[in-house]
């Protein structure tokens, strides 16, 4: 199973999209790479974040916040999603202690409904529901600063 971190600042980043880098980490070694949506000014690098993350075979990401849309992405990516309630480190987490988010109307509306990108897509279409599955594991995040 590989996950996906947003990171910046030695801690799980604030919002997901606007994170300095990513880690991929699969229990055994971690890769930082950076964040395609960051410098962006358009909705093209949240289309790069996502290509990303699936070009790293990721299955999990772990999130403090996320907008509605691109948690929505996510989900119909196959890719389970888990937040975070306070900036924690990544020394060891542990899934079962997090919330899994399973439907996009978890993730925060869109605030700049000014943008092109926002415009496109006036509602959220609901997402399938999965089946939640307690993730028990322990793991530490390999070659990342603490």
């Amino acid at each position: 199973m590989i996950f996906a971190i947003p990171y910046q600042n030695e801690r799980i980043a604030g919002h997901f999209s606007k994170a300095d880098t990513f880690v991929f980490t699969d229990k055994q070694q971690s890769t930082t790479k950076e964040n395609p949506a960051l410098n962006s000014s358009n909705c093209g690098g949240k289309k790069d974040l996502l290509a990303l993350l699936k070009s790293q075979k990721t299955n999990t990401v772990l999130v403090r916040n996320i907008g509605q849309k691109m948690l929505a992405k996510l989900l119909n990516a196959d890719i389970r999603v888990f937040r975070t309630s306070s900036r924690i480190s990544l020394d060891t987490l542990q899934l079962s202690e997090l919330t899994e988010l399973t439907n996009a109307s978890q993730g925060r509306p869109c605030k700049n409904s000014k943008q092109h990108c926002c415009k496109k897509y006036t509602s959220i279409k609901p997402t399938a529901l999965k089946p939640l599955q307690k993730i028990s594991e322990k793991f530490t995040v390999l070659g990342v600063k603490q």
